[in-house]
């Protein structure tokens, strides 16, 4: 799993992007960008519920995986009458991201770092 101050910097990343975010970047980014903020509070415990799944209490390497798991069902379109979540896609995309880089399977955050000691800056839109 990745170091705790830099899913910091990310989160706090995420934020400036969300509070950044206009209409013209559509529903999808926001969606995204949402999702991929309830990923890393679930996953640092900071809820307890997980963002898509039914499952709640403290995130473990186990029930990222199955969290990730389930999103790459969703995303599939997989979904049959035992899967008890509709969520928005591009939502579930963000969740999906933001864990897999958690866990070090991808390489890219869902948005550019923040460093530790940097002002919080977005790009212009």
């Amino acid at each position: 799993m990745r170091d705790h101050v830099i899913v910091k910097n990310e989160r706090r990343a995420l934020l400036a992007y969300s509070s950044s975010t206009q209409p013209a970047d559509g529903p999808e980014f926001s969606h995204f960008l949402r999702g991929a903020a309830a990923a890393l509070d679930w996953a640092t415990n900071t809820v307890a519920n997980a963002p898509v799944g039914p499952g709640s209490g403290p995130a473990d390497a186990a029930l990222i995986a199955a969290e990730i798991e389930l999103c790459d069902v969703l995303l599939a379109g997989s979904v049959s009458a035992l899967t008890p979540v509709r969520k928005d896609p591009h939502y579930v995309n963000g969740v999906e991201h933001a864990l897999r880089w958690l866990l070090e399977l991808e390489a890219e955050p869902p948005v550019p770092l923040i460093e530790d000691d940097a002002p919080v800056a977005v790009p212009a839109a």
